[in-house]
């Protein structure tokens, strides 16, 4: 083997540790690549898909007409089908569903539709889940020090002692990410990693930890027997605060509530309140009242 071969495979080796090292440091995320989880997910995916990828096998088209049918008709984060996520994240990539929690017809949609996937999608679908979970484990090692106590100090609410279960997906919902709450658990796409995950992933856990403040706006308003313009102003206030955090900390980065235009989208003229009223609390100069 030439120099070159060895100098590359020390590099490489290099690498895999330092990996290795953030991910045991790391305390706030619990990453997950979960076949039964993805496959819940790919299918639900070509469901509700207008131009869903060929298959000639009825092992797969009939789990999919289930999926159509049955499971895409709700949204992901409906109680029956969250179940569903909660349920098979806690099987790992075991050959079967026995013992699963999931009802038993779907346990055999699934378990049928498994043996097409296993083949033809997980391969290259699990490939990019690990990808992605290395790409954003050491960005997530690297802020989270920071990001967590403010968060925590914003929200006044303790962080959560364990890490949050996340599973990295092809596919997770037309956000890219969802969360459902008691414990909380992510779900989220493995799709391309740069600083925005960071904010993603901050915003998912805050899901967990916003009540405090929802329930303070909730009083306010009935206590001035007012309604909001638009519903869920929490998620606005939740939306401003991880981003805003996040761009103390990251480098040039803009958050996205602003740069993709989702605050002003779901909450109009609010971002003006929000920088008048909100990020003086989270600058410290006043308090929560």
């Amino acid at each position: 083997m030439n120099n070159v071969a060895h100098a590359l495979l020390r590099a490489a080796s290099t690498l895999v540790s330092t990996l290795g090292v953030l991910a045991a440091q790391q305390t706030t995320f619990d990453f997950h690549s979960n076949f039964w989880v993805n496959l819940h997910h790919f299918l639900y995916e070509q469901a509700i898909s207008k131009s869903p990828e060929p298959s000639d096998s009825s092992d797969w088209h009939q789990p999919l007409e289930v999926y159509r049918k049955d499971i895409a008709t709700h949204e992901l984060l409906s109680r029956d089908i969250a179940g569903i996520n909660i349920a098979l994240s806690q099987v790992e990539n075991t050959e079967s569903l026995k013992d699963s929690g999931v009802d038993a017809e779907l346990t055999q949609t699934l378990e049928r539709a498994a043996t097409i996937y296993k083949v033809r999608w997980w391969p290259h679908h699990n490939r990019a889940n690990l990808a992605w979970i290395a790409a954003a484990s050491p960005l997530v090692a690297k802020y989270e020090t920071v990001m967590k106590p403010e968060l925590s100090a914003a929200y006044q609410m303790p962080w959560p002692p364990d890490p949050i279960r996340t599973n990295v997906a092809e596919y997770a919902s037309w956000a890219g990410a969802y969360t459902v709450l008691d414990p909380t658990h992510i779900t989220i796409s493995s799709g391309p990693v740069s600083q925005a995950v960071v904010e993603s992933l901050f915003h998912e856990a805050s899901h967990g930890m916003i009540q405090k403040i929802s329930d303070a706006l909730t009083a306010e308003l009935d206590s001035q027997k007012k309604l909001f313009q638009r519903r869920a102003f929490w998620h606005a206030v939740l939306f401003y605060t991880v981003g805003e955090v996040a761009q103390r900390h990251l480098d040039d980065y803009t958050m996205f509530g602003i740069k993709n235009g989702v605050l002003e989208r779901g909450w109009p003229g609010a971002l003006p309140i929000l920088d008048k009223d909100w990020k003086p609390y989270l600058d410290g100069k006043i308090d929560l009242a």
